[in-house]
């Protein structure tokens, strides 16, 4: 029954028609920022909040000047780029105009991408699943990405795994990004780890310094490969602040 669901949803998805971003034509925008904003993704600043049909109040992680600080230099260049959890494909579009050209992929395990192109390919896949990472090698076929960006489920495990996985399909001087890292600490909903793994911020500590940890997830052999293959790590502050507190966090792992 889950799976004829699921065919027909993709069935459904395919026939929806989408926004075709090569027909489409933008003012000049003068930063990134601006460009989150027209898309109404939750990277840019006061932007309505996307996750609900019905509140007005308006928010956003102002991680824009982080993308550009690291970024621009790759703004002309002929690259793949991967998105992690794109939802209805708002960052994803955002991209395509900022980076003229690049190939856009984006996989998420929900139909809502709103958006097409010769240069953006959505690939279903829960990469909580093996067999989903199975069929996402095939269909990459090899291919290495400059740029990938984990925006997903923001639950612990989900984080590290994808570290796991994704920091191999990263190529040499490319940048792997994860936004919202320290959500586990902050929402106990988010660390499923049951305590037998630590907070990402403090894996993070621990890469830095090449010093091993304790992880279900990440194995000793792990552990050495990122230890060889991260070259810099830099954590940012964003701008959102829910109860008082700034929960925007974003980090960049840049590899040797």
């Amino acid at each position: 029954m889950k799976k004829l669901s699921w065919y027909y949803k993709l069935f459904i998805f395919k026939l929806r028609r989408k926004i075709n971003l090569d027909n489409l034509i933008l003012n000049k925008k003068k930063s990134l920022n601006e460009v989150f904003n027209y898309f109404g993704t939750d990277k840019g600043i006061n932007v309505k909040n996307p996750y609900s049909k019905f509140s007005k109040k308006q928010i956003g992680h102002g991680f824009g000047k982080f993308y550009e600080k690291y970024f621009y230099k790759f703004k002309n260049d002929n690259f793949n780029f991967l998105e992690i959890g794109i939802w209805k494909g708002a960052s994803l579009a955002s991209f395509y105009f900022y980076f003229k050209k690049a190939f856009i992929y984006g996989i998420d395990r929900n139909f809502k991408n709103n958006y097409s192109s010769k240069r953006l390919e959505f690939i279903y896949c829960n990469t909580t699943s093996v067999s989903d990472l199975i069929d996402l090698k095939k269909k990459l076929r090899k291919k290495k990405f400059k740029i990938i960006i984990d925006d997903g489920s923001h639950l612990l495990n989900d984080i590290i795994s994808n570290l796991k996985f994704f920091f191999k399909l990263l190529d040499k001087g490319g940048y792997y990004v994860i936004e919202d890292f320290n959500h586990p600490k902050y929402f106990n909903y988010l660390n499923d780890s049951n305590n037998k793994e630590l907070l990402v911020d403090v894996i993070i500590e621990n890469l830095k310094k090449k010093k091993f940890f304790k992880s279900k997830i990440l194995s000793l052999k792990d552990q050495k490969y990122l230890f060889r293959n991260i070259k810099k790590i830099n954590l940012h502050k964003g701008s959102m602040v829910t109860l008082k507190q700034n929960i925007s966090d974003i980090l960049f792992i840049e590899k040797v």
